[in-house]
């Protein structure tokens, strides 16, 4: 398993500066690559990053002797990185329309948030500092948690402050959940994450507490932006400091997110051995205007993506349950199913068996019983029963990590 870990930064004035002009030439670097590999295809001939590569250290001995200052990893990983982007592109166009996430690259601009890249042989990391080629030893904030082998690394700037990404392959495992604990997850927008047990974590709601100042600051930004052109002025230094301060606001807004979603994540998998979750339809779900926000703000995503690593270092599963199965409509207690439920309806009364619900926990035990119907079908680790063996109720399929298993619906 390979896990990343971003550590701050303390570096000096002229460390700062060598890092910005890492971040420069890889930029140039990666721009240069484009506009060669665009040349090389128009003259008939089939570009490829090698071949960019070797064009590139050819130029530059040549051309450009400054970006010798710098780390050869800058300029040599932003043309692989072009290389990795036009494969993408190009497996992407043989998918449908609906379905590609890629586009054609397109040249890069000068910003605030820049980075380079370091390759493994290419930098020491030593307590609570790291080594970079040409500059020397660099203060971190905290030490490297993880042990194994470094694969590499990133340091970039985010929200005033530059930071180190490094990349472990690494065995680690937690202390594993109690064995067969099974809780049903239902994430939402007014509560973050409905548990099967009953308990409701609120989520911070970052961008609706940091919105106003958010708005203001791009408003401001905005009126300054549109004067200098107007009046065929460069951007003053104020300006600068302003969008630093947009930066910070939307570090903020993010890492109080992602913390959110740790402390929530972390409790489930060191909690329950299988945790169930629903498809959400994210992206279906935020062409809603009136609700894009507040849905895009929960990181539901996020949330997914840590409960699939932690589970795997604590020997756990999550089962993903398909997004159309009617979680909320159906009665936990004796499986009746409520054709009509607006979203409005958020406590409903069974009229079958007569069992009070709460929509949101409702639908948390539903998807707590489709995770135990799971694991009683199941012989050895992740291995289904033939469909020949359902008992009790009506039996579906879900999806647990790509792979179709029979599930309790």
């Amino acid at each position: 398993m390979i896990l990343g870990h971003v550590i701050a930064l303390d570096p000096t004035p002229k460390q700062a500066n060598y890092f910005r002009r890492a971040c420069g030439t890889a930029r140039f670097a990666y721009n240069w690559g484009l506009a060669e590999w665009e040349r090389i295809r128009a003259s008939g001939e089939q570009p490829f990053a090698q071949k960019i590569k070797i064009l590139w250290n050819d130029y530059r001995i040549k051309n450009l002797p400054w970006s010798y200052e710098v780390t050869k990893c800058a300029s040599n990983q932003a043309i692989l990185d072009l290389g990795a982007a036009f494969n993408n592109f190009f497996r992407d166009c043989k998918k449908p329309k609906g379905q590609r996430k890629f586009r054609y690259p397109r040249f890069k601009r000068k910003r605030l948030n820049e980075g380079f890249a370091l390759w493994n042989d290419q930098f020491e990391v030593d307590g609570k500092r790291v080594r970079i080629p040409i500059l020397g030893w660099v203060e971190m904030r905290e030490a490297l948690r993880f042990d194994g082998k470094i694969m590499g690394a990133r340091i970039s700037f985010s929200g005033g402050r530059w930071f180190l990404s490094v990349q472990v392959e690494t065995d680690v495992k937690h202390e594993s959940a109690p064995e067969g604990s099974v809780v049903g997850v239902d994430l939402g927008v007014t509560t973050l994450a409905t548990l099967s047990t009953g308990e409701k974590i609120e989520g911070p709601k970052p961008r609706k507490r940091l919105l106003g100042s958010v708005r203001r600051m791009q408003r401001r930004i905005s009126l300054q932006k549109h004067r200098a052109k107007k009046l065929k002025e460069k951007a003053s230094r104020r300006q600068f400091k302003r969008q630093m301060r947009l930066s910070r606001l939307h570090a903020r807004l993010s890492n109080r997110r992602k913390d959110a979603a740790h402390k929530l994540t972390s409790s489930l998998t060191s909690r329950f051995q299988t945790v169930v979750i629903e498809d959400l339809n994210v992206s279906g779900m935020s062409k809603n205007h009136a609700l894009a926000g507040a849905i895009l703000d929960c990181g539901f995503y996020e949330i997914r993506r840590q409960l699939d690593y932690k589970a795997e270092m604590r020997n756990g599963r999550v089962v993903v349950v398909d997004r159309f199965f009617p979680s909320s409509k159906l009665c936990s207690h004796c499986g009746f199913k409520v054709e009509m439920m607006p979203l409005s309806v958020r406590e409903w009364l069974c009229i079958n068996c007569g069992e009070q619900h709460d929509r949101d926990v409702n639908a948390a035990k539903n998807l707590e019983q489709i995770g135990q119907a799971r694991a009683e079908l199941t012989h050895g680790d992740k291995q289904p029963l033939s469909s020949g063996q359902p008992t009790g109720k009506q039996l579906g399929r879900t999806v647990n990590r790509g792979v179709s298993t029979l599930a309790h619906v």
